[in-house]
């Protein structure tokens, strides 16, 4: 069914001139994002899910790196990492942290699309910087330095971005990993190695296929933050 405006008659699938905004945009290339990965994001084809012409989208942004930059902020803006029930207690810093980071994990394997971005952002956006800014508040507060919090964060940032990219990847392949015959293929695949050659990994085979079908990410982030040190000279932010 054709739309009119006045006598002027719409094709099908065609807006009104004018009448995109910034934010439709932003939506739909997260959007492709979530169901083909940023990666094939395209001027094109951003135009063609908003049912516009790329002109149209060329008047709210410059290139598609900067789009690219507003689909990763308003990515991180509704994955809210900040925002759990955790954030009315900051002084519990490791608690606060593991539901900071937790609820980053389950957003980039939800929208694995992004990440190959991650590291190649022009710049932070507002959302962003807002993240960052708590994350690092947190961890002075907890009394690390300010080369420790920056190091502190880059260490989690890394761990999870990684241990999201192998879930998905996990979560991707064939096969059945979330049942009790999955753990029984798996463990039996790896102890149908050579025991010889790898008599490590055969003795570790149930516990390997456990890890290797549930990543364990609470666990890695918990003994990272074990094993993170306060310069105790150093005395928490007002």
């Amino acid at each position: 069914m054709t739309r009119s405006r006045g006598s002027v008659a719409l094709a099908p699938g065609r807006r009104e001139r004018g009448s995109l905004s910034r934010g439709e945009i932003l939506e739909a290339g997260l959007l492709i994002a979530r169901r083909d990965e940023l990666t094939r994001l395209t001027m094109k084809k951003l135009a063609e899910e908003l049912g516009v012409t790329p002109m149209a989208i060329y008047r709210h942004f410059r290139d598609k790196a900067e789009v690219v930059d507003g689909v990763l902020d308003l990515f991180v803006r509704e994955a809210a990492v900040t925002d759990h029930e955790a954030s009315e207690n900051r002084e519990d810093w490791q608690r606060w942290m593991l539901f900071t980071f937790r609820k980053m994990f389950s957003a980039l394997v939800e929208t694995p699309g992004v990440m190959p971005f991650l590291s190649t952002a022009s710049r932070f956006g507002p959302a962003a910087m807002e993240a960052l800014d708590a994350i690092l508040g947190v961890l002075r507060l907890a009394g690390r330095s300010e080369r420790q919090a920056a190091d502190a964060f880059a260490v989690m940032c890394a761990y999870t971005i990684g241990s999201a990219g192998l879930a998905s990847a996990w979560r991707a392949a064939e096969g059945p990993r979330d049942s009790e015959e999955g753990l029984r293929q798996m463990r039996l695949s790896i102890e149908s190695a050579p025991r010889l050659d790898y008599p490590n990994v055969v003795d570790g085979a149930a516990d390997l296929a456990r890890i290797l079908q549930t990543f364990p990410f609470e666990m890695g982030l918990e003994r990272l933050m074990q094993g993170e040190q306060p310069e105790r000279s150093q005395t928490p932010p007002r």
